[in-house]
């Protein structure tokens, strides 16, 4: 059993991720076995990397975590490989994992029924109605930004915090490689989405309801879709591999910087970019 210090043990694993090169950071978050080893105590893993003073990992994890407090935070922001397990329970631990191509499978039609009703079914002509689905694919970007600033990464201090943060958003910087806990639940993201709906529908037009909600189902399937793509297809060239590039630094060097994830855009304007990205914008 690993009977390091929470610093010590996880130096070689921060020092690994954290400093990598950016060719390192890119085989990293591709499930390079060099680096990662194949899973969870394979045999190109530390196991003393994954492990804190009263944390188990070969024990469920997800009612762990609360108890390590105020180490929570910088424990969390130091990656390691494998997949996590939550619960004791087979059955809880297959219904909280969700496969990637379930998001396209669901909101893929989902999002063609909106649309040809947002153009076609509506007062007014397709020309006027499509201005409004590009304003709601910002929008939906401007949310996947505050959500992932304000909500996510916010500082947890106490046990249940510290526990629905896990579950909700740490878990995925802990594990950046596990594949089941990637991209957004169906369940929740249905009442995410009848809860947006109903606002549009208390506070917007008729007119332009339907053709704004289609944009924001449009930003979260792309959001979804490339944030998956980020982690695990081989991106490096072109606009995707630059938002691949944008999202290891985010990852594995400033996790206070860089929010926005299918698109930079609101970084530059609310100024949460990296400070050497600051420094280049300001050369230009």
């Amino acid at each position: 059993m690993c009977k390091r210090s929470e610093n010590a043990a996880a130096q070689p694993n921060r020092q690994h991720c954290i400093h990598a090169s950016a060719t390192d950071r890119v085989q990293i978050c591709e499930g390079s076995r060099a680096d990662l080893g194949d899973r969870e105590g394979g045999p190109n893993s530390a196991p003393c990397s994954r492990q804190l003073p009263d944390m188990d990992f070969q024990k469920p994890i997800l009612f762990q975590v609360g108890h390590l407090g105020s180490l929570y935070m910088s424990w969390v922001h130091r990656p390691v490989p494998g997949p996590s397990r939550f619960f004791r329970s087979s059955i809880l631990e297959h219904l909280t994992r969700t496969p990637w191509w379930m998001v396209p499978a669901l909101w893929g039609p989902a999002v063609l029924l909106c649309l040809a009703q947002a153009l076609f079914k509506q007062e007014q002509h397709w020309v006027v109605a499509l201005p409004f689905v590009g304003i709601g694919v910002l929008l939906w970007q401007l949310l996947e930004y505050c959500i992932h600033r304000h909500v996510f990464h916010a500082q947890p201090v106490r046990y249940w915090a510290i526990t629905l943060h896990f579950a909700l958003h740490g878990c995925h910087h802990k594990f950046p490689m596990d594949r089941g806990r990637l991209v957004f639940p169906p369940l929740p993201a249905v009442v995410i989405a009848a809860g947006i709906h109903a606002a549009f529908q208390s506070i917007l037009p008729q007119s332009v309801v339907m053709p704004m909600f289609t944009g924001v189902l449009i930003g979260y399937l792309s959001y979804d879709c490339i944030h998956y793509a980020l982690h695990h297809a081989q991106l490096k060239h072109g606009w995707m591999g630059r938002l691949k590039q944008r999202h290891l630094d985010h990852h594995f060097r400033h996790p206070e910087a860089t929010f926005g994830i299918s698109s930079g855009v609101f970084d530059v304007l609310l100024l949460s970019l990296p400070p050497a990205a600051v420094t280049g914008l300001s050369q230009q």
